[in-house]
């Protein structure tokens, strides 16, 4: 197909939609508000998580092409896809290290309000695909005990010795999702964190979810939070763009959906659906999809204990704290902020692997685990 009478429908804040420009005829819109009268010419449609792709509003459409430029895909409807011949593809573990080191940066910032070592945790991992397979690999690395809890996965799976029932995953002392929102199938995870498992947990347990916000009934979490003292982060929430207000006032760390957005997770995401397109579209002569690849040296930790050597040089590189402070805008009667405006104008954050550390001043410890988490 000639590039130029390719015409291609992307969700506004979609990273790199310059280069897609460079090839074809791009519109953008509103991916929370994208409907059927925004497709009406176009041959390719470019998305994120908020847009629910399905018949409503594919029908009627010339679109022979939809992306993703996520890891999930439970808003696509891919039987309609299938059946109706349209191309599908999306971006399977493109911000898995982002979501990862969103994970650490939360245990550094509650090791540090609260007093303990984020490395002596035992860690409950729920869902093991790109980003909980990834933590694995990371807490294995780093001597840390782990169990996981995923139901699809076999005894070929490279860490199944970790394999623990429900149950036993919900005793650890940090619980962690990385699960698609399903409702239906042998393992639905809608609310699979019901009031009855709410109540299970332990006094003291610590919760971060990143996977989607209905695998936690966030009413339920609310009702017993001051009862239980637990401590919990959450990136995602039942009903976005609607927040459940009396939750986000609760947790340690509350943060609107942005877990997997580093500069390195949403350019990959952007590099895999743009190489998928330009395939799909035969066009072979299409230049390659360029990834930064700089680098910032960070100072020498003032501190000669290890520990908090290691938690300043994570919270450092990310603040997450300072994403927690902008999410609180939210809970405020005079602010018109919301939701969709926080993550759209999210501040750049660049992963661990961005960062060059100063040598001098760490601990031998310090340095193999700031290594290890990709520090240079």
């Amino acid at each position: 197909m000639n590039k130029t009478k390719i015409h291609v429908v992307a969700d506004e804040n979609i990273s790199g939609l310059e280069y897609f420009e460079s090839i074809a005829n791009v519109s953008t819109v509103s991916g929370r508000t994208l409907s059927t009268q925004d497709l009406k010419n176009a041959d390719a449609l470019l998305v994120r998580s908020v847009s629910r792709i399905n018949k409503d509003l594919l029908k009627n459409t010339g679109v022979k092409f939809v992306a993703s430029a996520t890891s999930g895909i439970d808003h696509v409807d891919l039987d309609f896809l299938q059946a109706n011949d349209i191309h599908f593809s999306h971006a399977p573990g493109s911000n898995a290290n982002s979501v990862v080191q969103y994970v650490v940066a939360s245990m550094a910032f509650l090791s540090d309000k609260y007093g303990f070592d984020w490395r002596d945790l035992s860690v409950g991992i729920i869902g093991a695909g790109n980003v909980g397979g990834l933590l694995a690999d990371y807490l294995d690395k780093l001597n840390i005990k782990f169990v996981i809890y995923d139901p699809y996965l076999d005894e070929s799976h490279r860490f199944s010795d970790n394999f623990a029932g429900f149950d036993e995953v919900l005793q650890q002392d940090l619980l962690t999702l990385h699960t698609p929102l399903t409702r239906d199938g042998r393992f639905p995870t809608w609310h699979l964190f019901n009031e009855r498992v709410i109540q299970s947990l332990s006094a003291g347990s610590m919760l971060i979810n990143t996977s989607r916000g209905a695998v936690i009934d966030n009413q339920a979490l609310s009702s017993e939070y001051e009862k239980q003292s637990w401590r919990c982060v959450l990136d995602v929430w039942e009903n976005e763009p609607e927040v459940y207000m009396p939750l986000l006032q609760q947790v340690d760390i509350a943060t609107c959906h942005i877990a997997g957005y580093s500069y390195e997770g949403k350019e990959q995401g952007s590099a895999q659906i743009y190489g998928a397109f330009v395939d799909y579209f035969d066009l072979g002569e299409a230049p390659a999809y360029p990834i930064n690849t700089d680098s910032k040296v960070l100072r020498a930790p003032v501190s000669t204990v290890e520990l908090e050597q290691i938690n300043q040089t994570i919270l450092n590189a990310y603040a997450i704290a300072a994403d927690h402070q902008e999410m609180l805008q939210l809970a405020q009667q005079t602010s018109t902020t919301t939701f969709d405006e926080l993550r759209k104008q999210y501040s750049l954050r660049r992963e661990f692997q961005y960062f060059s550390l100063d040598n001098t001043g760490f601990t031998p410890e310090a340095k193999i685990v700031l290594r290890t988490l990709g520090f240079n």
